[in-house]
Parts: structure tokens; sequence; C-alpha cells
């Protein structure tokens, strides 16, 4: 009898929690609302009522399976895990919240694995930024200390508020399973912001009572079983230039902070060079990016090639020719695993900068390793090398700098920002970032002159991605958020010997950058589609389409246009410059290519 009451006691606790958590929960679970233009009360309701169902659910579900059995051994063994979990499972939905609001994804594994291998590289906190972060955990164990205290001082049953959650659930279900045969926007549009929340579909059994409207159309992404097929013929060369290749890539520069003030030594090189004005990125994050500039190929092969570890086409092409392959990466090229593609045939290979407290200090590294090895290289070996600045990313130049910016934000504060922040201090400090990346491709120039190598090596400057300061006033901060202008347009700078400078206006891609190279550099003799979706950079026709892509989602930039491809196959319709939403249906036609290309490299 004590037992059975013990049981009961315990499951009651069991249920309160899970109920209380869920209020909780769905209250933080309206930031995820942030940034949604014109939004109405109801569907603060909607996603109130779908968050807690979702939360109850997987909390009740949770405890059962780790407190339970632990709470029948000892009850405070049993509330001490009730408290971990609930404690867990708050401080990951805040720090969703905050990931949501700034990129438009949920924390996903791919996220997790770049952090814990990424480490300081690829993510950094300023010493303010800690301290809140630090004071907002202590507060979130304080609440859930309180929702586990307040679950075992409740005597009444917790039946009646358990079936009121899952009811109200079950209405949420019902509501979008309409929503979704009636094509309603409004609705549909709140289901991805609502982590783990997967609704019915109803529409076969609505359809029987013609309840199903013209459906809004979804893609099948489901990728074609096959190996990776690349390129699709062995590369052949042809007898090739003489011509080294140095490819300085800095991480997060936008095309439109390459200026006097800010980067006077790339606008210096500009003058005597080729300047690409509208040249656009392979996607919104740096995996993305650097596939695209090395394979020629859109994002959704990245899988394929990590699979099989295929090296990338410019790779093996300048292996072919004998040149001697370098990287000067200052973050790990562990994470994204670019040692496993893009790299995977060079070895020994330089994996990162070990040497340095910041980044600034990590990219002095790299520097420093660039002309250490270049003085001391094989003189009769041609080289193609690639260095990968991260100052920008990170928001970080010396301290003592003679900045060119002084009104800059002295500590990054992500937690600040919102549709109403003003970013002047900020981008600011983005700027004085770039200014420092600026001064060592100034003293790259110097290296490459010092060693006479200036007059045959071709110098590309370049980036993987864009960087967002709420450009668009729809709260997207950073990158992989958006395919607008802000996060995927580029500079595209190269200084190639024998070639007059000039100004190139037609819009080329990170595609293009291999195709080129590979073509007029090793004279490699295959049709470029054998190992590339590029143009040569200076063919000012074929590219009224192209293909971007992120971490999770595809697009198709048409024009001006951009069709955005959704992990479930949704489409939308936004614009490039500043992605407001337009009508999709005019850029459905390119989806059929767009298909096709996602088949085209398997077997």
């Amino acid at each position: 009898m004590n037992n059975k009451w013990a049981l009961r006691t315990q499951l009651n606790e069991i249920g309160w929690l899970a109920v209380l958590f869920a209020v909780v929960g769905s209250t933080v679970a309206l930031r995820y609302m942030t940034g949604l233009p014109g939004t109405q009360w109801w569907q603060y309701l909607y996603v109130f009522g779908a968050a807690a169902g979702v939360f109850f659910i997987g909390h009740f579900l949770l405890q059962l399976l780790l407190v339970l059995p632990l709470s029948r051994l000892s009850s405070c063994g049993g509330r001490g895990m009730a408290f971990g979990l609930t404690f867990i499972l708050l401080v990951s939905l805040v720090t969703d919240t905050f990931v949501y609001q700034q990129y438009r994804f949920h924390i996903n594994w791919a996220m997790v694995d770049l952090a814990l291998v990424g480490g300081r590289e690829v993510f950094s906190f300023s010493t303010g930024m800690m301290i809140k972060i630090a004071f907002l955990v202590v507060c979130l164990a304080f609440v859930s200390m309180l929702l586990v205290w307040a679950s075992t001082k409740v005597t009444t049953k917790a039946v009646l508020p358990c079936v009121g959650i899952l009811v109200g659930y079950l209405v949420v279900n019902a509501v979008s399973a309409y929503s979704v045969s009636q094509n309603v926007k409004s609705v549909t549009v709140l289901a991805e912001r609502i982590p783990l929340y997967y609704p019915i579909r109803a529409n076969t059994f609505l359809s029987k009572f013609g309840l199903v409207a013209a459906g809004e159309e979804k893609l099948s992404l489901s990728q074609k079983v096959g190996s990776f097929h690349y390129p699709l013929n062995e590369l052949s060369l042809g007898k090739g230039t003489d011509l080294n290749v140095l490819i300085l890539a800095i991480d997060s520069l936008r095309a439109d902070v390459v200026d006097a003030k800010t980067m006077p030594n790339l606008t210096k090189l500009q003058n005597q060079a080729l300047v690409f004005q509208e040249h656009y990125s392979a996607g919104n994050a740096t995996r993305a990016g650097v596939f695209g500039l090395f394979y020629g190929l859109p994002p959704f092969y990245w899988q394929s090639a990590l699979s099989t570890n295929v090296s990338s086409s410019m790779v093996t092409g300048f292996q072919k020719a004998g040149y001697e392959i370098t990287a000067f990466a200052t973050a790990t090229l562990l994470r994204p695993e670019f040692y496993a593609t893009v790299f995977s045939s060079v070895r020994p290979l330089r994996m990162g900068s070990d040497s340095g407290e910041t980044v600034a200090e990590r990219d002095l590294d790299s520097v420093d390793d660039f002309e250490k090895w270049l003085e001391q290289r094989d003189t009769n070996k041609k080289f193609m090398s690639f260095m990968f600045l991260d100052s920008v990313h990170s928001l970080d130049f010396p301290e003592d700098l003679d900045v060119p910016y002084d009104d800059y934000w002295l500590e990054v504060d992500r937690l600040k920002l919102s549709p109403d922040f003003d970013p002047r201090e900020y981008f600011n400090r983005y700027k004085n970032a770039a200014y420092w990346q600026d001064v060592l491709i100034g003293r790259v120039l110097k290296i490459l002159e010092k060693n006479d190598r200036l007059k045959d090596t071709i110098v590309i400057v370049t980036s993987d991605h864009g960087e967002e300061f709420n450009d668009s006033k729809l709260n997207y901060w950073g990158y992989n958020g958006n395919f607008s202008d802000a996060q995927i347009k580029i500079p595209l700078v190269i200084s190639w010997p024998g070639m007059p400078a000039q100004q190139i206006n037609h819009r080329t891609t990170a595609y293009d950058v291999g195709a080129t190279l590979l073509k007029r550099v090793v004279a490699v003799q295959n049709p470029l589609e054998d190992f590339s979706v590029g143009k040569d950079l200076f063919d000012p026709k074929g590219r009224e389409v192209f293909f971007v892509g992120s971490y999770n989602e595809d697009a198709i930039v048409a024009g001006d246009d951009v069709l955005l491809i959704k992990m479930s196959g949704a489409l939308e319709g936004h614009s490039l410059k500043d992605w407001k939403e337009i009508d999709a249906a005019p850029l459905k036609k390119w989806v059929p290519a767009y298909l096709q290309m996602r088949g085209k490299y398997r077997q």
C-alpha cells in the first residue's frame, strides 16, 4: 500500500514538474517570434500552445525514463536528477532562442560539433558577455530549483493540467493540419520556429471532404543513391603556365567594406588588379563558401565529398600539374572538415594556427608561417597556396592597433542584438577588424615582393561569405541566416601578372574561380561541366541563375530574386537585396534545373 502511495506521489510530482516546465518553457519560446513581421496575438497563443505540448511531453517522458527509476531508490536522488534534467533543458532552450533570433535555425549536431572541435577559433565571447551568460545560467539554475520545489509542494492531482496541455496541443495540431490544407501561411510559418515541433498533416483525410486547397509546392529532397562521381572524367592537362597562385581568403568579409579608409592596402591593390564588382559566394557560411570555391560545386554535395574523401578539383588539377599545395589557415581545418575534403590529398597539411592567445595573434602566426615556408621552399616547384584569416569573423584586432574607427563596440555582447539595436558601433568594430586584416594583406604582398614572387604569382583576395548587421531590418545578424547581398556578396580582387587593371561589372560566383584557374593556369582540357558548375570569370554570360547553400538550406539566385528551398522542401521567394518576401511562383521554373543538379555528380 505504501509502495503504491509512494509511486502515485512520485508520478504526481513528475506530472506537476512537467506542467510547470511546459509553462515556463512556452513563455521563453515566445522569443522565437522576434523578427516575424506583422505578428498577431493569436500567433503568440498558437506558439505557446504548441511549445507547451512539445515541452510537456518531452519533459514528462524523460522524467519517466531518468527520474522515476532513481526516485524509487532515493527521493533525494530523484529530485536531484529532476533538477539536473530541468536545468539542462532550460539552458538549452534559452540558448536556442538566442541562436534562432540571430541565425534562423535551431541548435543542431553540426553546430555542436563545430563548437566542440573548433572551440575558440569558431566561437569567441567577450568578458562582459561571459559574465552575463554566467548570471543567466545562475538564474536558470534558481528557476529550475524553484520548479522542482514547487512540484513537491502541490497537493492536488496533476491530471487536470496535464490533460489540459495535451488537449491544447491537439487543438493546435488540428489548426495546423487545416491551415496546411488551406495554405494559411500565417499559421504554417510558425511550425519551424518551435524546436522539435512536427505538427500532424491530414491532407488525405481532409481531401475526402473537399477541404484541401491547391497545395503549396514542396520538393522531395531525398538524395539520389550512389557514389560521388566527381569529376565526371579524370582531369586531363595540356601545357600550362609558370604562374603560382595564392588565394588569400578573409572569413566573413563583406564586399562593401573594401574602401580606402577601412582597407587601404587592398584598395591600392585594386588599382593594379582585376576587380569583380558583382561577386557572390557559394553560400552564407564557411563550409559552403570554401567548398564552392575549391570544388566548383553547390554545397549540397558536401556530405558526398566528406564520406568519400574525394579531393577538390582545384587541388587535384594543380597537383597533377606538379604544384606544391599548402594551406595557412588560422582556424582549425578539422571543423569544417576541410582536411578530409578540400585538402584530403595533401599531406603533410598544416591544420591551423597554434601560436597566439587571440585570433589576431593567430592570424599573424599564419602569415609568419607562410613567410617561413616561402623562404625555405623548393623554388624549382610552382605553388598553389591557400591562406585563410579569421580576425574579421571574430571581430578581433590588436589592442595597440591605430584603428580607423574610434567609436566602436569595446566588447561584443550578442545578447543585446535585437530588431531595434543600433549596429553602428558594432559595424565599426567589424571594420576595425577588417583594417587589421588589411595590414596583414599588405604584409603578405611585401613578403611576395621580397622573395621576387609578385611577378609570377596570381594573388586572389576574396572571402567565404558576408556578414549582416540587420541590413534587412528583419533581425538577421551575422551569417548563415539568409541569402541576401549582405550575407553572400563578397569581394574578389585578382592581381594577375600580365593582365591590366580592370573593373568587371558582370556577375561572377565563387564557382568561377576554380574553373578559371584550372583552364587558364594549368590548362585542364576537360569541358567545364566535368568538374565545375562555374564559368570563366571573364565570360559575361551564363549566370542567370546559380545555386547557393548553408548548413541546412539551399537557394536558387535568379537575377535579383532568390527562391529559398527549406529542409522540409517548402519554397519561399525573397529579394536578393534586402530579403523581403516576394511571390515565389515566377521562380519555380528553375526548380527542375536544381533537382537535376542535385544528382548530376552522383552515379
